[in-house]
């Protein structure tokens, strides 16, 4: 049942999906948490489309990375995945938040002027957006494939520059990403051992770390996987263990 997901990579409609993992498959264990669902949610939906996986490890990152999930979702109208799991979901901490930073971005919004275009061929595939009702706009939203007015096609070589289109937003989006903080790290940045972790695990990736003099590097983006940052931060471990809770080591692979 994903198939808004690809609705949205197609149609170019912002979206911002929280999912909270626990244990399956179908009912699993629901009372209990995993980190099992990273391939589904960077995999999920028909198509190919640009589409971005965010994964915050505590209370405070998930307040400022919602904010941020909103704000890439209607820059590159595209869906965004907040990757959450259910200890994170239910537990009760503390946090120190300040709300002035979570700042609402400008999306890319049409300002008049010539003919509205919904889906006009970019350089960096985002067209401008505007919104039913805007004076001097057809606004056409489309999950079929479509010409830059939105009109249904297909024509072979309409088809092969919406695609191209929309692909050129992962580049786009990547690009974005390295102007953002990516990755966080913790402990000890000389230690030979480094513990490569995602999500609520990175508190005891962190409070192991502390104990024992290690480093820890958590990514904050998923997908796109912030490896030029990782690639960074692991240069100098001999050893790197990568601790998630799944059995296929999601992350890793």
């Amino acid at each position: 049942m994903v198939e808004h997901l690809s609705l949205s990579g197609q149609a170019e409609i912002p979206i911002v999906i929280y999912l909270g993992q626990r244990p399956g498959p179908s009912t699993g264990v629901p009372t209990y948490t995993a980190q099992g669902d990273l391939f589904f949610a960077t995999f999920a939906g028909q198509g190919e489309f640009p589409k971005i996986v965010i994964a915050p490890g505590d209370a405070e990152q998930a307040f400022y990375l919602t904010s941020e999930a909103m704000n890439l979702g209607w820059k590159f109208q595209a869906p965004v995945i907040l990757l959450c799991d259910k200890h994170l979901s239910e537990s009760t901490c503390s946090a120190e938040i300040d709300e002035a930073l979570a700042v609402s971005e400008k999306a890319n919004l049409w300002t008049g002027g010539g003919e509205y275009k919904r889906y006009s061929f970019t350089d960096d595939g985002i067209s401008p957006l505007a919104f039913p009702g805007t004076r001097g706009a057809i606004v056409k939203s489309d999950s079929y494939e479509h010409d830059e007015y939105g009109v249904t096609t297909e024509d072979a070589r309409l088809i092969a520059r919406g695609h191209e289109k929309r692909l050129r937003k992962m580049k786009a989006i990547e690009d974005e990403l390295r102007r953002r903080r990516a990755v966080m790290t913790y402990g000890d940045p000389d230690s030979e051992t480094a513990i490569v972790t995602w999500g609520s695990t990175k508190g005891a990736a962190v409070e192991v770390a502390e104990d024992r003099g290690l480093f820890v590097v958590q990514p904050l983006y998923l997908h796109s996987l912030s490896t030029w940052e990782i690639v960074k931060h692991l240069q100098s471990a001999r050893k790197v263990v990568c601790a998630e809770v799944n059995a296929k080591g999601q992350l890793g692979t």
